[in-house]
């Protein structure tokens, strides 16, 4: 009983360590029902079944966590060098420990989208098939860890297929209208976009803050470029956004929702490019998080209420 509490202990401290359960609750919720929700958007649609969703969203929050799992196991090495003061690095929680997990998490997640329908399972397979191409690194990972860009969007392709997973709870694939399409389209290009942005903005570091040994997008861009790409990023994801409000006639509140989150990101941006110290590189981490889950439950709240 003593060893059992002990490695429910090194679990619960793995994850405050690196995988904030609060946080990763936020995401995969605000995720999972923009696109449970975006189902309003479409002419045929079933009506939301809330134990139905929980579900879903448990699932999510699930792949969030298998991929921090399977990062573990590839990253094992170059991590154990970077961060020596790691529990995984220490050795105070093991990679057999984290695959005991990993594949506990895997079971629930494959029973409970077998019992979501058997197109909520096929959404999932597609889930662990590019799970699996991202620990591998689509079989090329000197080539993509040689270009960051291309490295960051092949793994972030993962998030329109998740969005996939919410919305074929209530939908059929494929839709036929134009229209129908279009807006699909403009919400896979707003939820990837959204998370790149995020992504992006989370490794934006000061000079102090950065690490011989980690990989930061301003050390691979610089600053001027990073923030090029990142305001690109968070604008397309905001124009889409607003896009689908504007077709679909939600009230204009949520388009100027829309924009005050991407101003309060882009002072933050600015704000750090002409003074990169490290309290504005965390400025520029938590307006990410807020741009990207205030657009999400902006957006979800609006397909809600149609």
């Amino acid at each position: 009983m003593t060893q059992i509490f002990q490695h429910v202990q090194h679990y619960l401290m793995y994850f405050k360590e690196r995988f904030p359960i609060a946080g990763a609750l936020l995401y995969s919720a605000s995720l999972f029902y923009l696109s449970y929700f975006s189902a309003n958007l479409f002419h045929f649609h079933s009506p939301v079944n809330v134990l139905q969703s929980v579900c879903g969203c448990f699932v999510i929050f699930l792949v969030l966590l298998h991929l921090r799992l399977l990062d573990e196991h590839k990253d094992y090495e170059k991590d154990r060098r970077a961060y020596p003061e790691r529990m995984l690095s220490k050795g105070t929680i093991t990679l057999k420990d984290l695959r005991k997990l990993l594949y506990g998490v895997l079971f629930i997640e494959a029973g409970l989208s077998l019992a979501l329908g058997i197109n909520v399972f096929m959404i999932w397979l597609m889930v662990m098939l590019w799970s699996y191409l991202m620990y591998v690194e689509f079989f090329i990972p000197e080539f993509l860890n040689q270009r960051m860009g291309l490295y960051l969007i092949s793994h972030q392709l993962i998030v329109p297929i998740i969005f996939m997973y919410g919305m074929i709870q209530r939908i059929q694939f494929p839709q036929k209208s134009i229209e129908e399409i279009g807006c699909l389209i403009m919400l896979f290009l707003a939820s990837i976009c959204s998370t790149i942005t995020f992504e992006i903005a989370r490794k934006t570091w000061s000079q102090e803050k950065e690490h011989e040994c980690a990989d930061s997008y301003t050390k691979s861009w610089g600053i001027n470029k990073c923030i090029i790409i990142t305001q690109l990023s968070a604008l397309l994801a905001c124009m889409s956004f607003i896009g689908v409000f504007y077709v679909y006639q939600l009230p204009c509140i949520f388009i100027l929702i829309g924009i005050i989150l991407y101003l309060l990101f882009l002072s933050s941006e600015l704000l750090f490019k002409y003074h990169p110290s490290t309290k504005n590189s965390k400025y520029v981490e938590i307006t990410g998080i807020l741009y990207m889950l205030g657009m999400f439950v902006t957006a979800s709240l609006g397909f809600y209420r149609l």
